[in-house]
């Protein structure tokens, strides 16, 4: 077998991944979007069911960012790794929010549950914990790709300016 060089061929995949990855974060947006039109904001229920649905949904999301990431740091593309960091971290700090106002709701809305139905009670019960201990892992799973970026765009050279060409005269 004859030893030649390699050519990275990554290249070809990154518009690709990049498109993949975007899918990944916007058709679960589209779908709990268009479950949950018309927004109702001043409702309690409204609220708990947005959250609710959205869970079924983070680990598509968070995918999606781990897939651009990857996509990005293949090609070295710093610029993007940076902007990927703040949008992952903001994002980790949404769901962390998004479970406050979430437990908020729950107990407001938990009091409405008819007392003789411990079925209905219990897998209102049983949603809200699943609700809350995913937005919790997906907000450190999104916390973990932040660092990711954050580290890989660090380690990432920055481009090196040319110099411009001296005019006739000057000095320097």
């Amino acid at each position: 077998m004859a030893s030649q060089e390699r050519e990275d061929v990554t290249h070809y995949l990154t518009g690709p991944a990049y498109g993949v990855g975007l899918l990944f974060i916007l058709l679960p947006i589209v779908d709990v979007v268009s479950q949950v039109w018309p927004p109702s904001l001043g409702s309690p229920s409204w609220r708990y069911g947005l959250v609710g649905l959205g869970a079924n949904y983070l680990i598509s999301v968070v995918f999606g960012f781990l897939l651009v990431c990857l996509a990005a740091g293949s090609q070295w593309h710093r610029r993007a790794l940076r902007i990927l960091a703040i949008v992952c971290s903001a994002l980790a700090v949404l769901c962390v929010l998004a479970v406050l106002a979430f437990v908020l709701d729950v107990f407001q809305l938990r009091p409405g549950i008819p007392r003789d139905n411990s079925a209905a009670l219990r897998m209102f019960d049983i949603g809200a914990a699943k609700a809350v201990f995913k937005y919790l892992l997906t907000a450190v799973a999104f916390a973990w790709v932040a660092l990711g970026a954050l580290r890989a765009g660090r380690e990432i050279p920055a481009p090196v300016e040319e110099e411009a060409p001296k005019l006739v005269g000057q000095k320097g």
